[in-house]
């Protein structure tokens, strides 16, 4: 009876704690289409041998084709060269909060990769995130702070997929 009652208990919170979670997460307030984006990583720790693969402190442009679904999601990564499972940690219309495993990134070197970070969009048009980056494997531990901002452009992805 005792067993009975501690696995009913047991897996009453843990229901409780999966309902609350699904709470915390609502998707961004942000447009669908074409999101013009500008990223910039800053290494740390980085071997000469990776240092021109990484290219550090470097920004690159690009542009990511935004879905109604990826607004519950990392909604810019669709355009990043780097795939990442995204988690939403927490959000609201405004704030997101993300972490990323089984990323591309350092792959090619044999190294796995972890990226935590926070999504903030101003208005339904423009938005910022700061992300941390850790790399570990081969007996290095890389650390990467990236900064992002979007710019929505067009309703409309074209050829990236409407």
């Amino acid at each position: 009876m005792k067993k009975t009652i501690a696995v009913t208990v047991t897996c009453l919170m843990t229901s409780l704690a999966l309902t609350a979670a699904a709470q915390d997460v609502q998707p961004l307030n942000a447009k669908t289409g074409l999101w013009q984006m500008t990223e910039t990583i800053n290494w740390t720790g980085l071997p000469p041998q990776y240092a021109a693969a990484m290219r550090n402190a470097q920004s690159k442009n690009y542009t990511s084709c935004v879905k109604t679904r990826d607004l519950s999601s990392n909604p810019w990564a669709a355009g990043s060269k780097e795939h990442c499972d995204w988690t939403v940690l927490k959000s609201t219309g405004t704030d997101m909060e993300v972490q990323g495993t089984s990323c591309d990134m350092g792959k090619e070197f044999g190294m796995t990769s972890e990226v935590h970070g926070t999504i903030h969009v101003s208005d339904p048009e423009d938005g910022s995130g700061s992300f941390v980056i850790s790399l570990t494997g081969n007996g290095q531990s890389i650390h990467g702070r990236a900064a992002y901002t979007g710019k929505w452009t067009s309703a409309s992805c074209g050829a990236k997929g409407d």
